[in-house]
């Protein structure tokens, strides 16, 4: 059974539910939420409230089309 939460404000940061806090995720730095924060809505409405929405895009690594090609050629060795 899923909770629904009756109270939810947001801020830049994080996310008050039920006068629960919860800090949003933040990309590149580790992200730990307790049990209170994840029961406070139920998981899946946990993971759409604090997730990314979008696929992240891996960065673009500058290597030339030569260089994947090596690296492929390595890694099949």
């Amino acid at each position: 059974m899923t909770y629904c939460p009756k109270t939810i404000a947001e801020t830049d940061n994080q996310l008050k539910i039920n006068d629960i806090s919860i800090p949003k995720l933040k990309r590149g730095q580790l992200n730990t939420y307790n049990s209170t924060q994840i029961k406070a809505v139920g998981v899946d409405a946990f993971l759409d409230l604090v997730c990314e929405t979008e696929p992240i895009q891996p960065p673009d690594l500058g290597f030339t089309e030569a260089e994947w090609d090596e690296m492929e050629t390595l890694l099949q060795d």
